[in-house]
């Protein structure tokens, strides 16, 4: 049977960009088009996702809320990620490069 192990996460560096809920075209932009807005009357949703980011790492569109920063992983792969999360994960390391 595995045994539980510990391990810490790799510093790396990722880009992330914050969701205002107005920025569509710059998430688009910066999600390389994988970024799209839900309509707001689309039946059996979280009301408070206002947008979705496609995770091509898992195949799959993941819910974004507004606040929301948007990650773009090691591998190119997209998630969102919320304020207090992003900030217990990542420092910032400056501009961009």
């Amino acid at each position: 049977m595995p045994s539980v192990t510990m391990r810490r996460k790799r510093p790396v560096t990722v880009r992330t960009l914050l969701w205002t809920g107005v920025n569509q075209e710059e998430m688009r932009e910066f999600c390389g088009g994988a970024f799209r807005v839900v309509d707001p009357t689309r039946p059996n949703r979280d009301a408070k996702i206002t947008a979705e980011v496609f995770d091509e790492l898992h195949s799959t569109w993941i819910g974004v809320y507004t606040g929301h920063h948007v990650v773009r992983g090691v591998r190119g792969e997209y998630y969102p990620i919320d304020e207090a999360a992003l900030n217990e994960t990542y420092e910032p390391t400056g501009p961009d490069m």
